[in-house]
């Protein structure tokens, strides 16, 4: 109840605002209890290995610009190889992996001035061969 030091006897427009404040109090008081009781953080856990597999790396075929007039050049994992080698030589090194297709991963970096069609093709050669996953490489070369 609100009391004014006028003598009139009509209701005070005043707002009463110690029941607001009751309220907020108790919510304040029950956050604060159960604020260190909820769980904190997610649940994860990290992947185990075996001790005895080893990841392999992927795989990476590059595809350079070749002179000009002539095709592209290619190289798998560091050695150079004809367009006509790409797949069997791919097919090589997969069946060498173990049947995982984490463990059959290729990636293939690319000159920027070649054109996506050969791109396309190179990627297309790698899942004829049974590479599981193929994923393409930004160049650092201009």
């Amino acid at each position: 109840m609100a009391f004014s030091a006028n003598s009139s006897s009509g209701p005070s427009p005043e707002i009463n605002v110690t029941p607001l404040i009751d309220v907020l109090l108790v919510l304040l008081i029950i956050f604060m209890v159960i604020g260190p009781a909820l769980p904190h953080g997610l649940e994860s856990s990290i992947p185990q290995t075996s001790a005895g597999a080893a990841v392999e790396p992927p795989v990476m075929v590059r595809v350079l610009a070749g002179p000009l007039g002539s095709g592209p050049l290619y190289r798998i994992g560091g050695q150079d190889a004809a367009y006509a080698e790409i797949r069997p030589r791919l097919a090589e090194l997969f069946a060498a992996r173990a049947g995982r297709s984490e463990d059959r991963a290729l990636f293939i970096e690319a000159d920027r001035s070649l054109s996506y069609q050969e791109v396309a093709r190179v990627a297309g050669e790698a899942r004829a061969a049974g590479a599981g996953s193929v994923g393409l490489v930004g160049s650092s070369v201009p």
